[in-house]
């Protein structure tokens, strides 16, 4: 193929691509474009300089109707009944407002836009055509037309809604098997672990046990010689324990820090100087146990953080906040006033591999992390984890 084909066949595909990506914006500027092409066809817009501005009030906000549905709809309104006022000679002038009003009524957030500012809309536009257009082809007209519009984007709005709904439904279903494909690769790590330690740890010590109480039994030892033997049989014996002990506990699902550690580990930065919390927020629980080991980590390495970076003295708050969509762990840590040496500042620049490891863990149960200053002498680490069976408790 020649050159030039295949580069005309490239831009092709990379516009096309971009259309696929961008085809909400693209529909969001013909609209507007075909309606004042309609406008300036059917003579709506005389060329006199007032026609002419409210025209474009009516028209340009249709731009931006998806992201502010509401303001659009108002400003939309009010320039549609003033141009209804001046006298609009054709039906077509009503479209701007439709438009809307459909948005509204499909994209709008609140009830007070949905109904309130589309009835309010409806009935302005049908006062302001009365004295033009009369009361059959102006007031009743808009009314039946609008309240059309308004039942088409009712119905969009649910359609939408239904689609998210069904949207977060797979995402749930998808972090579920994520989880438990997560699970089940530790498990088999920690088994194969588990198996190495047995077969080669274990079985070497077993060897040097027996082949010590062979020398011990097998006499001819002098007092010393037979107390060394002895230390190094209860030695072996005692590592040997605590292999199978380690082997026993890598065979438990809890192979992370639990509640305990965390219990542990805070009580001794507490004695180190840092002001901690006597016990963790009781909406903490809300957080299903995999997800509940992430945020126990959390806790830890931010409240360590803030004793190295920050000294003794720091104060460190934890919340638990939750919203429609999200619960949200925040550990917050405020840095005493410079009452003696210089201290050290918080961290900043790159994270270091605590927090890049916590960031991973986080993602993983489709959550977000985030860390950074949050006033003066104060460091935040915010952690945010989806509604979402495996999630949690609550789900």
């Amino acid at each position: 193929m020649p050159t030039g084909a295949r580069m005309v066949d490239r831009l092709r595909g990379g516009a096309a691509r971009w259309a696929r990506r961008h085809w909400q914006l693209l529909v969001d500027l013909a609209l507007p474009a075909l309606t004042a092409g309609l406008f300036l066809a059917s003579g709506v817009v005389p060329g006199k300089p007032l026609p002419v501005v409210l025209a474009a009030g009516q028209i340009l906000p249709l731009v931006v109707r998806r992201a502010a549905p509401g303001p659009v709809l108002a400003v939309v309104g009010v320039a549609t009944s003033a141009h209804m006022l001046v006298g609009v000679p054709r039906t077509i002038g009503y479209l701007p407002a439709m438009l809307a009003l459909y948005t509204a009524a499909a994209n709008g957030r609140s009830a007070a836009v949905r109904w309130g500012l589309c009835g309010a809309v409806t009935v302005g536009v049908a006062v302001a055509s009365l004295p033009h257009r009369g009361p059959v082809e102006g007031a009743l007209l808009v009314i039946v037309a609008f309240t059309v519009a308004w039942l088409a984007g009712v119905e969009r709005g649910r359609q939408l809604r239904q689609r998210t709904a069904l949207v977060a439904e797979q995402t749930r279903l998808r972090l579920e098997r994520r989880i438990a494909t997560e699970e089940r690769r530790a498990a088999q790590e920690r088994e194969h672990l588990a198996r190495r330690l047995h077969d080669t740890l274990a079985h070497t010590l077993t060897v040097m046990l027996v082949q010590s109480e062979a020398l011990r039994v097998g006499g001819g030892l002098a007092a010393p010689q037979r107390e060394r033997v002895e230390r190094v049989l209860g030695a072996g014996r005692a590592a040997l324990g605590e292999i199978r002990q380690t082997v026993a506990a890598l065979d438990r699902r809890a192979a992370v820090a639990t509640s305990d550690d965390l219990a542990e580990r805070l009580d001794q930065l507490r004695a180190a100087g840092l002001d901690v919390p006597d016990g963790l927020p009781r909406t903490l629980a809300a957080l299903a146990e995999p997800v509940l080991v992430v945020a126990h980590r959390l806790i830890g390495e931010a409240a360590t953080n803030a004793l190295r970076h920050a000294g003794p003295g720091t104060r460190l708050e934890i919340r638990v906040d939750r919203d429609a969509e999200h619960i949200r762990l925040s550990v917050l840590s405020v840095r005493p006033p410079d009452d003696g040496p210089t201290r050290p500042e918080p961290p900043g620049g790159t994270p270091g591999y605590g927090l890049r490891s916590l960031a991973a863990d986080v993602e993983a149960y489709g959550g977000t992390l985030g860390y950074g200053p949050a006033g003066a002498g104060q460091w935040q680490v915010t952690a945010a984890f989806p509604h979402v069976a495996g999630v949690d408790r609550a789900a």
